[in-house]
């Protein structure tokens, strides 16, 4: 049986908070008492040299303003529209007019959360990428093996798109829900959370391999 391909990486997932709050803020200056024989600086020295420190604590805090953001948005991208099938128990985008292929028949049937799914970050000991698009069928499948599985439009999924990092193995919250698995028939996503595990492509239900992935939801 075959499981998906654990991945390591230095950083959090998307769906965590990538960057603590920064702040820069200005250091003050202390002017001892100085016993040798320079002069003491005079006031309009002692001005001038606070005031250019101050102006390079501003540019300091302006150049964290203009770059913080950018990287916490790219740290935190995700993409909702992302649906449970009840036909087939699959993952699949309902982002588009119509609804992918179904391997139950017809397009996919979509019900219950709207998942937001991290993509294009660094993969973690608890989140794995390599998930990606399927654009014959629109079902989420893992794309980490020198064969795409089995699509139900016909042959080997096609991938598109974002990569995406799905987290496993951590305690749901609210706003998660766990359950989901890796087929490896088909190399879809599905939930396996019914007595019965839907319908696979290559014929018959899904199988369950790999981790146990916890899926975001708005």
């Amino acid at each position: 049986m075959i499981a998906p391909i654990l991945g390591v990486a230095n950083a959090r997932p998307g769906f965590a908070d990538a960057f603590a709050d920064e702040e820069v803020g200005l250091m003050g200056i202390l002017t001892g008492r100085d016993d040798g024989a320079r002069p003491a600086p005079g006031r309009r020295a002692v001005l001038g040299r606070a005031l250019g420190l101050a102006a390079a604590g501003l540019g300091a805090a302006v150049a964290v303003g203009a770059t913080a953001p950018a990287a916490y948005a790219s740290a935190r991208a995700n993409q909702n529209n992302w649906r449970f099938c009840t036909k087939c128990f699959g993952l699949f985008f309902r982002g588009y007019p119509t609804d992918g292929a179904c391997p139950a028949g017809g397009g996919h049937d979509s019900a219950g959360y709207d998942f937001n799914i991290p993509h294009d970050i660094p993969e973690t000991p608890t989140a794995q990428h390599n998930w990606r698009f399927c654009t014959k069928c629109y079902g989420m499948f893992f794309w980490g093996y020198p064969d795409n599985g089995r699509c139900p439009a016909g042959n080997a999924h096609a991938a598109a798109g974002y990569d995406f990092v799905l987290p496993h193995d951590i305690p749901a919250t609210a706003k998660s829900q766990r359950d989901w698995r890796f087929c490896p028939k088909c190399y879809g996503l599905y939930f396996y959370g019914y007595p019965t595990n839907g319908r696979c492509p290559a014929g018959d239900a899904h199988s369950v391999a790999g981790y146990d992935f916890v899926l975001p939801f708005l």
